[in-house]
């Protein structure tokens, strides 16, 4: 599932999968540095800026931020590439180890997650002038929780839970959001190995409902 909203140029290429992989987003926004500019920053030679871009849209599309060594070169291992990335854009690493161990324990634990679905809405935010820790923080309002056994659900049992959580999302936030937030619909989506296999969108709910 992505989670970016509001795309500009500098940043229509990145599809996160992983919230801190949107903070990371929302900073080189905020920068205004295109992917060359940031690889170029990180050190990479001219002659491998285009494979080190791809590096770069791979590990801010990845789930697992590219940590489960799925694009590796030569110049940074899977963690140098994150460190040396927080660094040039201005990002603590520190405050997103625990994130950053967690997706390491779940690629040792778990090499083959089962399903994961997430429920979130689409909401247009106009975040002129706002910082990227402000970005993250508003954006988690557009996710909306699941029971821990969703998947495990009938299809009849999963569809009275999202529509149920729609509605109580929508009667909480229409209208409140800050930064001018405005819902545009809703998005069920399923991932497996990094991969969203199924996306259902949903439209608002009907005034009778709210």
């Amino acid at each position: 599932m992505s989670y970016v909203t509001n795309q500009s140029k500098y940043t229509r290429r990145y599809y996160p999968h992983h919230l801190l992989a949107q903070y990371v987003i929302n900073q080189i926004d905020t920068l205004q540095l295109c992917s060359q500019d940031v690889i170029k920053k990180m050190g990479y030679p001219l002659k491998h800026t285009i494979p080190a871009c791809e590096r770069l849209r791979h590990v801010l599309s990845s789930r697992f931020l590219g940590l489960d060594g799925s694009y590796i070169d030569k110049y940074f291992t899977a963690d140098e590439f994150l460190s040396k990335l927080f660094e040039v854009i201005d990002i603590p690493y520190q405050p997103f180890a625990e994130d950053i161990a967690q997706i390491k324990h779940d690629l040792v634990h778990y090499p083959y997650l089962p399903p994961t679905c997430r429920l979130q809405a689409d909401i247009d935010f106009e975040f002129s002038g706002a910082n990227w820790i402000s970005h993250g923080n508003v954006l988690r309002l557009a996710h909306i929780l699941l029971p821990d056994n969703f998947v495990k659900l009938n299809e009849a049992e999963r569809a009275s839970i999202v529509e149920e959580a729609i509605i109580e999302h929508y009667q909480k936030y229409a209208g409140a959001l800050p930064y001018e937030g405005m819902i545009k619909g809703y998005r069920l989506s399923v991932e497996q190995n990094n991969e969203v296999v199924k996306s259902v969108a949903y439209g608002l709910p009907k005034s009778s409902d709210v």
